[in-house]
């Protein structure tokens, strides 16, 4: 199976293994009667290293995420057992357990299909207990640089370092840490960093919640226009057109269930950026999705038009993140063409099932400006009609990229993409 490595990373530094590097740092920066000899920190870190790996391929797993937490936790009292020197009440011992019971019980609970409040708290949860292992453990490398330098003068003796170490010592060496001005400060800088990164979990989670409302029912909008445009009528509109790259290379190589869950996943976000702008689906065939804007006269609907494109290529990277936590590939890119021009618009499908449907001119031209986007290397292209309805804050944005030459026209058009 192929491991991204953004995934990689991201679960290495910031979902489960932040407090276990910290240790790692604690162990090598105070060298000290127990030390872990390089040997031992290289078995460690290979532990934690295959939990990471683990977790990225089968983390979406509550239960699994929630029991592979405790892989390095187990790689550490194995080799501390190996060499003679586990302490079962050493402070750092209980915290490290403690730390991925912590850490694996609330991202379990986030993962899971629980109420929204619930993983917003959970991910509140998460974010404090970030600040507080960064603390503990630095409050921990602190005590044992202080107690190394007692035992260097001959001052202790092993039942002093068992006694100073252990979890009966923590409360008042860590009453006695906090009164120092400089510990205090790096607390507040800990717990600053802590509101940030919440803040930033909060909105992944909110986008996630988004798609989940919307998870299975795609939303295209089902409800007539209007009764005057439900037998067809012309309007002038702009039609955004959009395609997955690549997407039949990459159905090929999943279940159709996967494949099925990208797509869910895929339109589900398009809704949402739709709505955003006052757009309406009104095509959904494989990977292609039809939006429309101004089929109710909007002056700004080119506007609307780029602000949803936009909307969607910058929450792309939060769907493919998305994808790869629920074990399914993440897309390569998207296409899109953007026109504005004439359709006709109205309710199509059989009796009893008729929704929204557009036709004509400004949606051919669309779908073929989608289709331009990988030979002219863009995400998104414009035709000439749109850029001319655009602000100037919009066109400053935009550069030319070159013409092209539309079936049944003998002018070439220019055409538009981001700078």
């Amino acid at each position: 199976m192929r491991i991204e490595p953004k995934r990689f990373y991201e679960e290495f530094f910031l979902y489960s293994s932040q407090f276990v590097v910290f240790f790692i740092v604690a162990l090598f920066l105070s060298p000290f009667i127990d030390a872990l000899r390089p040997v031992s920190l290289v078995i460690v870190c290979a532990f934690l290293v295959a939990q990471i790996l683990l977790l990225v391929i089968q983390g979406h797993k509550p239960l699994l995420r929630f029991l592979f937490s405790f892989i390095t936790p187990a790689g550490y009292v194995l080799v501390r057992a190996l060499s003679g020197t586990f302490l079962p009440f050493d402070m750092a011992n209980v915290f490290i357990w403690g730390a991925a019971f912590y850490v694996g019980i609330l991202q379990a609970i986030a993962l899971s299909s629980w109420g929204k409040w619930i993983k917003n708290a959970a991910e509140t949860l998460l974010a404090l207990g970030v600040v507080l292992v960064f603390v503990f453990f630095f409050f921990y490398l602190d005590l044992r640089l202080a107690v190394a330098q007692g035992d260097g003068a001959g001052a202790l003796s092993p039942a002093d370092y068992e006694a100073a170490l252990g979890l009966k010592g923590f409360l008042p060496a860590f009453i006695a840490f906090m009164k120092t001005p400089k510990n205090g400060f790096l607390v507040f800088g800990a717990f600053t960093f802590g509101v940030m990164l919440l803040a930033n979990k909060v909105k992944v989670q909110n986008l996630r919640s988004r798609i989940s409302a919307l998870f299975g029912a795609a939303r295209i909008d089902e409800r007539a226009a209007s009764p005057e445009k439900a037998a067809g009528q012309q309007a002038i509109v702009t039609v955004l057109s959009a395609d997955i790259r690549d997407f039949t290379g990459l159905s090929d190589r999943v279940t159709a269930e996967k494949a099925v869950g990208i797509l869910n996943r895929y339109y589900s976000l398009w809704a949402i950026a739709a709505d955003r702008h006052g757009g309406r689906i009104a095509g959904l065939a494989g990977d292609s999705v039809l939006v429309v804007f101004g089929l109710l006269g909007e002056k700004d609907a080119a506007e609307r038009a780029l602000a949803c494109a936009h909307d969607f290529i910058k929450e792309l990277p939060g769907m493919r993140d998305d994808l790869l936590s629920a074990a399914l590939p993440a897309l390569e890119g998207v296409s899109i063409g953007i026109h504005s021009g004439s359709i006709v618009a109205g309710e199509l499908g059989i009796v009893g099932s008729r929704r929204l449907g557009v036709f004509g001119d400004a949606v051919s031209v669309a779908a073929r400006l989608d289709s331009l986007c990988r030979e002219f290397k863009q995400d998104l292209i414009l035709s000439q009609s749109v850029f001319r309805q655009l602000e100037l804050e919009s066109q400053a944005r935009l550069v030319r990229i070159g013409e092209v030459l539309l079936r049944n026209s003998t002018q070439p058009m220019p055409v538009y993409g981001n700078k």
